[in-house]
C-alpha cells in the first residue's frame, strides 16, 4: 500500500517512535518503521513520520497532525560514481 508523509507538533522530550505511536494510536503495521520520526524544524518542534494512506486520512482531522504529503521513492538519475 502507498505510504505518505505527515507532519506534527511534538513535544522534543515525547519525539520517540513509540511516544508517537502511543499518542496518535498507531498500531505497528500503520507507521513507517524504517523511516522512524523526524526532525524536520526544531525551532517549531515539527516532526515527520510516513504512514498507510488509509491512517493519514484519518490522522489529518488532529490538529496536532498536518498533511498528507507526498512521498516519492528517491532514486539516483544516472550512473552512480
Amino acid at each position: 500500500m502507498a505510504k505518505v508523509m505527515l507532519t506534527l507538533k511534538l513535544d522534543p522530550a515525547h519525539a520517540s517512535l513509540e511516544d508517537v505511536m502511543r499518542k496518535l494510536d498507531l498500531a505497528d503495521g500503520q507507521i513507517d518503521r524504517d523511516f522512524g520520526v523526524v526532525n524536520v524544524d526544531p525551532q517549531r518542534q515539527l516532526y515527520a513520520i510516513s504512514v498507510e494512506t488509509v491512517t493519514a486520512h484519518r490522522l489529518s482531522r488532529r490538529p496536532e497532525v498536518s498533511g498528507p504529503y507526498a512521498s516519492p521513492k528517491i532514486e539516483p538519475f544516472g550512473p552512480v560514481h
